[in-house]
């Protein structure tokens, strides 16, 4: 094959990418955990894999808890990286890194397919180097940083790698339809069983069949042709159907007031600002700003009225309008068309009336694609006008060359655990979250050392984030622990704001992880907390209602430090009542009605817990256990 052939340049060009992924990201690696890895990652025992016993893997691919779902693809690959390299950052960022890299090269062949059935009448060559840019874009552009350097957002990407896969096996399928070879299994490979592996690793997979709908009525190339009616059919069965059935099953989840608890805003409040969020979303597509892309959002001004900011109502007809504006582009611009509608399609899950945090921006990863898109076709447009050939092909790569640049000074900024929080903390200040890590920082950098020259740094660093509005108790907790390890005096006001959050404000994640870090100091007798505040602290939290961890905690802490058995086996039978899905509260309570005698409960505990399992993700621990009650067990006579 000669090197000048289309074929070879084109793989060259698909070889280009993954090395310009690699150039764009590699310096990033360094930043160690960040956030929500720990929860899902770190302090997730289950994905700790060590043999090769089928029940392992199960409870490593079912230990999520971050949806009803659990991901269990996603965690699957967690565990792999922990099986081969332990809890080691770099190695799971570097498998962040190659599945971006082949994400890259599926959306190089998917964008050719795009760009030739929206317009077919384009030159090979074109169509070619417009595929290349648009790959090229999306790879490097830096609103997807958090899919690739973010750990735990391995489930964004991992999930669009499947629906990559699976929107190119459907166009395949769609183009051997046309030409009267078949098509039907790759039709149904692509979109059945990519949206059922895609959804195995993230929710936002189940969208891979709006998206191959969106391209049937956009694209030219597709609408016009042989089966356009009967592939209309099919969605009927694959997208509409099962839309229908998930709001049905939706609508009671979100709408309770129980779903918006943890939230300090309602279902109302969150539809109206999604449509400033969106706006600015397709700001920092069109003007990337290093200033203002950043792993946390949680400072973003919550709408509460109409008008209330100015920008509420204006920014929710501008969402209409440009949708309005797909729709009317689609016989006059295609390639267009598709863009707008797949960047508004690729939000409808994370962008509406669900319960999530406002903003995040890997919740861009397929939509990115879609503003690409958009960019390609005006590019398309100007080129058709413009007989420069030097201009028509140097100003989509020095675009390229602007998002690459971005992207790799923003991985400069996450080289280095400490580098990064105080990078995050200068560009948002009234982040609870970026303040609250640039103190968590500072502490690891005194090894709890008062001598320490950051030590002072630490301490009003951790003034600072607990001054501010919605910072949770994250900062107390922070600072309890460090004036524990340094034997300083705690402030009475620490103990009496943070149980006050915790009577008035909502209870989240945040929260839970803040008691369980000085449960655990506690009751590892690495800290000496006095135990009436332990005591109030715990009940301030329940007042709000019985929530498991809470009392699971609070269950430890009796058990540990007062020996409290009956009191830790009330609450950990509570907790587990509560919510019996959860291994772990019926794990903790079989190992107290072992110890406390009671072995029929315990073995109607463990049966219970092992036939949760369906697949055997709890035939490991409940063996463990099985084990205990058995040592445990006096013999039977006779």
């Amino acid at each position: 094959m000669s090197f000048s052939s289309p074929r070879m340049r084109m793989l060259l060009a698909a070889a280009a990418l993954p090395l310009l992924v690699i150039a764009a990201y590699a310096a990033g690696i360094g930043s160690g955990f960040v956030f929500d890895d720990y929860p899902n990652i770190v302090d997730n025992m289950g994905l700790r894999v060590d043999d090769l016993r089928w029940s392992s893997w199960t409870s490593a691919a079912f230990s999520s808890l971050a949806s009803t779902l659990q991901r269990p693809l996603s965690m699957l690959t967690f565990a792999v990286n922990y099986y081969f390299t332990g809890l080691n950052a770099e190695a799971m960022k570097w498998t962040n890194i190659a599945i971006h890299a082949i994400n890259a090269i599926l959306v190089f062949g998917l964008a050719r397919m795009v760009v030739a059935l929206a317009y077919p009448a384009l030159a090979p060559r074109t169509r070619v180097f417009a595929a290349w840019c648009i790959a090229a874009a999306w790879a490097l552009h830096p609103i997807n940083f958090m899919g690739v350097l973010y750990v735990v957002q391995r489930m964004e990407s991992l999930s669009h790698l499947f629906v990559f896969g699976g929107l190119w096996l459907y166009l395949w399928g769609r183009q051997r339809a046309i030409a009267g070879t078949g098509g039907i299994w790759p039709i149904s490979l692509g979109l059945m069983g990519g949206t059922a592996l895609a959804v195995l690793c993230k929710e936002s997979g189940a969208l891979l069949p709006l998206y191959a709908w969106l391209m049937e009525m956009c694209l030219p190339g597709l609408r016009k042709q042989r089966g356009h009616r009967e592939a209309n059919w099919l969605f009927v069965f694959v997208l509409w159907v099962p839309a229908v059935v998930g709001v049905a099953w939706l609508w009671p989840r979100v709408s309770s007031p129980a779903a918006w608890a943890s939230r300090d805003f309602d279902m109302f409040e969150r539809f109206l600002t999604q449509g400033r969020v969106l706006m600015d979303y397709l700001r920092w597509h069109a003007m990337p700003s290093l200033g203002e892309l950043s792993l946390y959002h949680d400072d973003y001004v919550v709408s509460r009225g109409w008008l209330t900011p100015a920008t509420t109502l204006p920014a929710l007809l501008a969402c209409f309008a440009l949708i309005g504006l797909g729709v009317w582009l689609r016989k006059r611009r295609p390639l267009a068309s598709l863009g707008i509608l797949w960047f508004f399609a690729a939000q409808a899950l994370t962008a509406t009336i669900i319960p999530l945090d406002i903003v995040y921006e890997h919740r861009n990863y397929f939509a990115s694609l879609g503003v690409m898109l958009v960019f390609a076709d005006a590019w398309l447009w100007v080129a058709s006008r413009i007989t420069n050939r030097a201009i028509i092909a140097g100003v989509p790569l020095l675009v390229i060359a602007m998002y690459g640049g971005i992207t790799h000074l923003r991985a400069r900024e996450w080289s280095d655990p400490l580098r990064l929080a105080m990078t995050e903390a200068a560009k948002r200040p009234l982040s609870p979250r970026s303040t609250y890590g640039y103190a968590r920082q500072l502490i690891i950098a005194t090894e709890y050392k008062v001598d320490s020259p950051v030590y002072e740094l630490a301490k009003q660093a951790l003034k600072d984030a607990r001054a501010l509005r919605n910072s949770g108790i994250l900062p107390h907790s922070a600072e309890l622990l460090l004036l524990a390890h340094t034997n300083g005096p705690i402030p009475p006001e620490v103990w009496s704001d943070m149980q006050r959050r915790l009577r008035e404000d909502p209870i989240g994640p945040q929260e839970i992880n803040a008691l369980m870090s000085i449960t655990r100091c506690t009751t590892k007798q690495e800290c000496r907390f006095p135990e009436d505040q332990m005591l109030a602290t715990y009940d301030a939290a329940l007042t709000q209602g019985p929530v498991p961890d809470v009392l699971t905690m609070k269950g430890e802490f009796l058990l540990r430090q007062k020996n409290d058995t009956q009191g830790a086996l009330r609450l950990w039978r509570e907790a587990a009542e509560l919510a019996p899905g959860v291994g772990q509260y019926r794990i903790n309570l079989v190992k107290m009605l072992v110890h406390t005698g009671q072995y029929d409960e315990a073995q109607k505990e463990i049966d219970a817990f092992r036939a949760l399992g369906k697949l055997g993700q709890n035939d490991r621990d409940a063996d463990a256990l099985q084990s205990r009650l058995d040592a445990a067990r006096p013999p039977r006579q006779g």
